[in-house]
């Protein structure tokens, strides 16, 4: 299904090829696709056929569920609803929260029933027996690629033959959480190279990233008649509010012609909460309200909850005083329960307890992005977007601040994933704001007069030089809330001494660091040496050295002959991924030499 056809005025003056668009969330997944061809315009296609889905639906979104049977995977998507009772097999849910970081996680318990504090946190179900979560995203992966193989060949003329001419070079898009970072990026590639979307040597270069709430402005933006409303120095939030997170981002409109480019005006917000924590406290709450009775059995429950997931929880607006769970038949009755005719009353109380604690992380996170800023508009999307209750509570509390929250008729469950072909077919963010502070090791020469260095004068080293060394100095490369446009490049030198030969040189290996605070501390450790909490690896660029063999000249110090080797190391982090490459002078001629980047969990 075509569903957005670019600009009118501009047809695509690349090079034929094919982009495909994962969105894989925590309750339901989508997939789109472009094919740009020289000369003609950009358009984007969503997939609507999936297995185990009738002809006449034609739904774009499919459950993001895997069943397995001893570690192998049996069903996936649709096909795996029917597993999900079944003791004989392992069903792997919500798995998308695993790769959650530390940042965005909460308590593992879950919240009282009752509660209006907790129901952000539970316990997050278990990946199945002998199954990774790399495995999983790859199982997933290759189940999203064979269908969207499918959907191409039927839709796009001479479809077969173009994907099989072009299915080596098919550039992937995934859409992550405003909150992940490389290292989550680095467990999709993995994932991606297992289901052979891409080999480990064209990864880094098929493989794209764009944050879910990026990806949705690019689709409010095609789909809300934005020149209505858009103009110049338009100030604007993007609520990108889904299954497991809840991205917030603010957009300063720069420009709308003759291109829209938008800057990030801050750092953008993201939080654990959406869908799936209404689900589970309202799973609580059916446990203790029917707890002794007939329905109080899990697979009454379990009914009672794909009937709450569906309708309750998307109708519920809090207008009326009693909803109805339909779950069951004619025959199911127990008044006192409130049960009649297959259908558990529910008072509005009782569905707003359910609610209560993600709404409020909601407005919190959106009132704490805003911070006083004027801003103009809120653009609400995401499955949990269209919730009629949320829809109705922001507008309580920003109306009267003269903020107007603006939603498309267009589902919104499928933004991510069309909005991040739309995103890869004419960029219009020019300029993001750096969430964290990124650092390296710095190893500075010992001095006695510096107090600091005197605290940690245990911790010294001779270097092969034979100079006195100071270990874990935090370098800062870039700071938390610097603006950075799309080709922002962070140059820095380094010079690393070896006491093996020229033909044996070493790789380089320059950790990258990350502070997710504001408050950056100056060392990486304490004066014993233990690395500070608010510091984490994050990743390793890892470069061979080989390429400097001949144009290094031998050096002589208190060890003997060593080599001082001289090198640059570029840092592009303006983008959504990050890129290095390395550089270095060899007869008076610049050369350059590809960088490996390593998973910070393998660091």
């Amino acid at each position: 299904m075509v569903s957005y056809q670019g600009d009118t005025d501009t047809k695509y003056l690349g090079r034929e090829m094919v982009a495909l668009a994962f969105d894989i969330g925590t309750t339901s997944s989508a997939v789109s696709y472009t094919y740009l061809y020289p000369n003609d315009y950009a358009r984007a296609n969503v997939v609507t056929r999936w297995p185990g889905q009738p002809e006449s639906v034609g739904s774009s979104k499919i459950p993001t569920l895997l069943a397995y049977r001893s570690g192998q995977c049996i069903a996936v998507g649709a096909e795996a609803l029917e597993h999900v009772d079944d003791s004989y097999y392992n069903v792997a849910k919500w798995f998308k929260l695993h790769l959650h970081p530390p940042s965005m996680k909460r308590s593992n318990q879950p919240p009282p029933y009752g509660s209006l504090f907790g129901a952000s946190s539970f316990e997050i179900p278990p990946l199945p027996p002998l199954v990774t979560i790399e495995q999983v995203y790859a199982d997933f992966m290759k189940y999203l690629m064979v269908n969207v193989e499918r959907s191409f060949q039927q839709t796009i003329p001479n479809g077969p033959a173009i994907w099989k001419r072009l299915r080596d070079a098919i550039v992937v898009i995934f859409t992550t959480p405003n909150g992940w970072d490389f290292t989550q990026q680095a467990v999709l590639r993995n994932a991606a190279i297992k289901a052979g979307l891409v080999t480990e040597e064209t990864a880094y270069g098929l493989l794209e990233f764009v944050t879910e709430g990026e990806a949705s402005v690019h689709y409010v933006l095609a789909y809300s008649r934005s020149k209505t409303w858009m103009t110049a120095d338009t100030l604007f939030a993007v609520i990108d509010a889904g299954g497991s997170t809840v991205d917030s981002t603010l957009y300063d409109c720069k420009s709308i012609e003759p291109k829209l480019i938008l800057e990030e005006a801050c750092e953008s917000e993201c939080i654990q909460a959406g869908g799936v924590f209404v689900d589970r406290a309202a799973e609580g709450m059916f446990k203790q309200k029917l707890a002794g009775s007939k329905y109080g059995d899990e697979e009454s429950i379990a009914e009672m909850m794909t009937a709450f997931e569906s309708r309750t929880k998307r109708l519920f607006d809090g207008e009326t005083t009693t909803y109805a769970v339909n779950f069951g038949s004619t025959r199911d009755n127990d008044r006192p329960n409130g049960i009649i005719k297959g259908k558990l009353s529910l008072t509005r109380t009782e569905i707003q307890s359910t609610f209560e604690d993600v709404i409020k992380r909601i407005m919190d996170s959106c009132l704490s992005l805003l911070n006083g800023r004027k801003v103009k508009y809120i653009l609400l999307v995401g499955g949990f977007g269209e919730s009629a209750y949320l829809q109705r509570k922001l507008t309580e509390l920003f109306e009267s601040q003269g903020v107007m929250i603006v939603t498309v008729e267009e589902q919104t469950k499928k933004a991510a994933a069309e909005g991040a072909a739309i995103w890869y077919i004419g960029q219009c963010v020019a300029a993001r704001i750096a969430r964290m502070t990124l650092g390296t090791e710095l190893i500075p020469a010992y001095n006695p007069e510096d107090p600091e260095h005197r605290e940690r004068m245990s911790r010294r080293f001779r270097d092969a030089d034979g100079s006195l060394r100071i270990p874990d100095r935090l370098d800062v490369l870039i700071r938390k809330g610097t603006r950075m446009d799309n080709d922002f490049t962070v140059e820095e030198a380094f010079k690393m001494t070896t006491l093996v030969s020229e033909d044996a040189l070493p790789r380089l290996k320059v950790r990258i660091l990350a502070c997710d605070v504001d408050e950056v501390p100056r060392w990486i450790t304490d004066t014993k040496g233990k690395k500070l909490p608010q510091i984490r690896h994050l990743c390793a660029l890892q470069a061979d050295l080989s390429g400097l063999q001949g144009s290094l000249q031998p050096r002589y110090g208190r060890s003997g002959q060593y080599h001082l080797v001289d090198i640059t190391v570029f840092i592009r982090l303006g983008g959504t991924k990050l890129q290095a490459r390395l550089q270095w002078e060899e007869n008076g001629t610049v050369r350059e030499g590809p960088i490996t980047i390593i998973p910070g969990a393998l660091v």
